[in-house]
């Protein structure tokens, strides 16, 4: 049946298709089951000090799908799943895979509102976990399996009852529809398909030698597609996940003892969440020698987040892995492992897509860019998705059809929004989200760029900027940031001197602003408007 360790076995082979499905002929439900038993006394899951071997999980996640079952979710179906982190919420997701249904996920930090348009755009089928104080009115009706019920069918025994087995998933099912966590506008709904996932395991499965005796930490939220890398990369190896609690991931000084405690072996990060991580580390003097790779995604990556940990660690111990990629590519789409020659530059470099991909750099005007000219980066492959949910007109518009590399059939591209160029050696050069260039008194400016100037003074550990409006006529860059030593921070007037000598003058923030922490969406990323508010407020 396919794969069991990366490396070891590989999965059917793949190729893009204007379909996007690939010739994949797996599930994760194929994946997990098969791992289960080749390896039933493995240890699958762990959470506060209780572990669970890859036996009782597969027995625990098939008496949640057969009760799922006598509630009358059926294949193809779609099934709310709102759970603070635990063994329960992946117990849990894997009961809904096993019938073929897909899991909704609602992060526990949503208002109520986002929740109710989930709930109502999604069209779910019945509610898995904690609805919380206030319950949304889209509740009404559906039958609802609480986290302790989930957590009490640990110890009921599976039936082996042929309606779970009957009615398993398909590649082409549907396995989970995660909401794009963009802070204003209307959230998308991206169903992901079972073979898509597959494929990007596959497409990995060479360029990592993941293995049974790793620890991989679910550090990111379930509404998060980063915790799909998390909990597959873990599970289709026969490695164990070990679940962060909610509370210790807003601390990076908690998540840095899990880390050095647990030996965790395999770190996922968003490059701002690895800022205070790292910060932490160093600031302590830890020392991590279980950690064999940290696995960046989410953000643009910068050398200098990055430099003062590699002085302290290296590069080859853990391994520095930059993974670009979107909700709607499948989690990632490209690799590079970063090394000191990486770090000596200022590029932010992810690397070649991965196997299965087709990529475009495409110019504003509609052209191929040439090796060195920014343009959007559109990709074609299995991992590309067929769309947004219930959104035919935004669809066209982002999924369009466009040319083969070899000339044959054309292909069904999605378009990324974000700027890349392509190196002579094929490796892409990220240069950040068209919508976050802005022109300002007619110069072009990419505000990033600046973010990665700030990030790079010693006293600061993250960064956020904007244009902000004093007055009619008087637009400013403001940037936000978080100081290292967690008081006031190096002063306007260190920051004004260390950016001046990196950027020109019409790309110095004007205004800066202190503060403990920068606010973030569900996702772990910077939360742009919510940072506004707080310079609005404080005025």
């Amino acid at each position: 049946m396919g794969t069991v360790v990366f490396g070891a076995v590989s999965h059917p082979s793949s190729s893009p298709s204007a379909e996007g499905d690939g010739d994949l002929r797996e599930t994760l439900i194929d994946l997990f089951v098969s791992v289960a038993r080749a390896r039933p006394l493995g240890k699958a899951l762990s959470f506060e000090g209780e572990t669970y071997s890859y036996a009782a999980l597969d027995v625990w996640s098939r008496a949640v799908a057969e009760r799922l079952w006598a509630a009358g979710v059926r294949r193809g179906d779609r099934v709310a799943l709102r759970m603070a982190p635990g063994a329960e919420v992946v117990a849990a997701m894997l009961g809904i895979l096993r019938i073929g249904a897909a899991y909704v996920p609602l992060d526990v930090r949503n208002p109520p509102a986002r929740n109710e348009f989930i709930l109502s755009d999604s069209r779910v089928t019945a509610f898995v976990g904690d609805p919380g104080e206030g319950p949304p009115s889209g509740l009404s009706g559906l039958p609802l399996i609480g986290t302790d019920d989930v957590a009490k069918l640990l110890l009921a025994e599976a039936s082996g009852g042929a309606a779970v087995d009957d009615h398993a998933p398909g590649p082409d099912d549907i396995a989970y529809v995660i909401y794009t966590s963009g802070t204003t506008g209307r959230p998308k709904g991206v169903p992901v398909r079972h073979g898509s996932v597959v494929a990007l395991l596959e497409s990995t499965s060479g360029l990592f030698s993941f293995r049974p005796d790793d620890r991989w930490l679910l550090f990111h939220s379930v509404a998060f597609d980063f915790s799909v890398w998390e909990i597959w990369g873990a599970l289709s190896c026969g490695a164990e996940l070990v679940v962060l609690p909610h509370w210790t991931a807003r601390s990076p000084d908690g998540y840095l003892r899990v880390v050095r405690e647990a030996g965790i072996t395999v770190l996922n990060q968003t490059p701002t969440a690895f800022g205070a991580f790292a910060d932490a580390a160093l600031r302590r003097g830890e020392d991590l020698p279980r950690l064999r790779y940290v696995v960046f995604g989410g953000e643009k990556l910068t050398p200098a987040a990055v430099r003062p940990w590699a002085e302290r660690f290296g590069t080859e111990r853990p391994r520095l892995v930059n993974m670009y990629g979107i909700t709607e590519t499948t989690v990632h789409a490209t690799f590079r492992e970063w090394d000191r020659a990486e770090l000596a530059g200022e590029e932010s470099v992810i690397g070649p897509p991965l196997p299965g991909f087709v990529a475009r750099v495409v110019t504003e005007d509609g052209r191929d860019a040439e090796p060195g000219e920014v343009g959007e980066l559109w990709l074609s492959g299995p991992q590309v998705t067929e769309g947004y949910l219930e959104r035919p007109d935004l669809n066209a518009d982002r999924f369009p059809l466009g040319p083969a590399p070899d000339g044959g059939a054309r292909l069904r591209y999605y378009r990324s929004g974000d700027l890349v160029s392509r190196r002579p050696d094929g490796d892409l050069v990220y240069r950040g989200r068209a919508d976050l260039q802005v022109k300002l008194r007619g110069h072009r400016i990419e505000l990033s760029d600046i973010e990665g100037a700030v990030r790079a003074h010693p006293g600061v550990v993250d960064a956020v900027v904007w244009v902000h409006e004093f007055g009619p006529g008087d637009s400013r860059l403001v940037c936000a940031l978080v100081p290292s030593d967690g008081a006031d921070g190096p002063g306007t007037r260190a920051l004004r001197e260390h950016v001046g000598g990196l950027l020109p003058s019409y790309m110095r923030p004007g205004r800066y602003l202190s503060l403990p922490e920068l606010p973030r969406t569900v996702n772990g990323k910077i939360d742009r408007a919510a940072v506004a508010r707080i310079f609005e407020e404080g005025r």
